[in-house]
């Protein structure tokens, strides 16, 4: 497994602190990534590494899209920006149509229990690194042992599980979710769902060996054991049934920050987004800030020790910030569920309730209905806000994520910096 948690955060840092160093110290190659970026090399030395960082929002897509601009002319780092937001895009197209997320848990726990023998087992060789090819195998063992794999990898991966093993792609992403310290619900099931060819009609992605030979650190290469299976003559698409167009959902607004009614309100921090400080909640003035590790939800869903030792770093991070931000007194939970912590540390502060930012579709979201009748049996109230980045950004995310980005391309490139929902960007 991990180890400790000092290993993991030398590589990816859980302090927003340590991220910022991070992206400092990758600021001046920036400019490299457009050239670089599919290069998959030890320790990876041309990508940021901060996605867990990313993930959780101990920094946001926001302050480093604008830092990038501030230091680099746009054209060059211009790849950058646009990976920086496919992550919004896949987390506004899924908020649209979250009967994309409800369908692949059902499928995935249709699989668990009453899938072919003989698949899951297979699957589970393939997962534990005995799937033989070599290089496939090292990427497996990799993921598990460090909770991340360099993106060109993951699309190698998940191309060798769907169309080489003919595996199921929900037990595959599912793997990937469990493991990786920057697995989203969004960007990981999406991402999965591109590579099988259910995303986006008529493309999918096959791992070709000559793309590993140009890209892959000889060093991981030099084992070929299993490379036939990969060669590019030989590895064809798995052809799945297509599936009716995704149901879109209208988009519900939430304002930035909610209008309070008089009371005692506490700030519930959590794994989503870890710096509600740096949102517009910055200017709230709780009664107490709380953070939970869920320990009901994380075994349901299965997560793995380096990706639990991770959110146990960031959330400790999140509370050493917050209690310096709002000076208040700031508690923790573990070991139950999020609705009795709740409803506890209200009862103790004599709150009326919570103020928190809401999460987007995902196992959070999924638990929202239980947490809110709950608190509502205890004559609590939670109110939700949003970041203004998120409510003008996730809308647009109606199609493919070009026109997506060329709108934002557009105004990133003439350097405006607009303010109202016209602009789209909240720079």
């Amino acid at each position: 497994m991990l180890g400790t948690m000092d290993r993991t955060d030398a590589v990816f840092s859980a302090t927003r602190e340590g991220a910022l160093a991070r992206w400092e110290e990758f600021l001046p190659r920036a400019s490299d990534y457009s050239a670089l970026r599919n290069r998959v090399q030890p320790r990876h030395p041309h990508v940021s590494r901060l996605s867990p960082a990313i993930r959780s929002r101990l920094v946001t897509t926001q302050e480093l899209v604008e830092s990038l601009l501030a230091t680099h002319a746009f054209t060059r780092v211009e790849k950058l920006v646009q990976e920086l937001l496919w992550r919004d895009y896949w987390k506004g197209w899924l908020e649209l149509r979250p009967g994309v997320w409800t369908a692949y848990r059902r499928e995935l726990e249709h699989l668990k229990h009453n899938g072919d023998p003989a698949i899951l087992h297979r699957a589970q060789e393939v997962m534990a690194g005995r799937g033989g090819i070599a290089v496939m195998d090292r990427f497996a063992r990799e993921l598990i042992e460090t909770g991340y794999l360099h993106n060109h990898a993951r699309m190698w991966w998940a191309g060798y599980w769907i169309h080489v093993e003919r595996l199921p792609w929900v037990l595959g992403a599912d793997f990937f979710y469990r493991h990786l310290l920057d697995a989203d619900p969004a960007s990981n099931t999406l991402g999965w769902r591109w590579v099988a060819g259910l995303q986006t009609k008529g493309k999918t992605y096959l791992p070709r060996r000559s793309n590993l030979e140009k890209y892959c650190s000889p060093v991981w290469m030099e084992d070929t054991t299993g490379l036939e299976r990969i060669d590019d003559a030989v590895v064809s698409t798995l052809k799945l049934p297509e599936e009716p167009a995704a149901t879109r959902v209208p988009w519900m607004p939430l304002w930035e920050r909610p209008e309070l009614p008089a009371g005692r309100w506490g700030l519930w921090i959590h794994g989503e987004d870890l710096t509600p400080d740096l949102s517009a909640l910055g200017r709230f003035q709780p009664e107490c800030v709380l953070t939970i590790l869920d320990d009901p939800l994380m075994q349901a869903v299965g997560l793995s020790e380096g990706r639990i030792a991770y959110l146990r770093h960031a959330l400790a991070d999140a509370r050493s910030r917050a209690a310096a931000h709002f000076g208040c007194p700031v508690e923790h939970r573990g070991e139950g569920s999020l609705a009795h912590h709740l409803a506890g540390v209200a009862r103790e502060h004599r709150l009326d309730g919570w103020v928190a930012m809401r999460p987007a579709v995902g196992p959070l979201a999924d638990a929202l209905p239980e947490i809110e009748s709950a608190l509502q049996r205890a004559g609590l109230a939670i109110h939700w806000c949003r970041r203004r980045w998120d409510e003008l950004r996730w809308p647009d995310a109606a199609s493919g994520f070009f026109p997506f980005w060329e709108q934002t391309r557009a105004r990133l490139a003439s350097g405006t910096k607009p303010n109202s929902r016209q602009g789209v960007l909240p720079l």
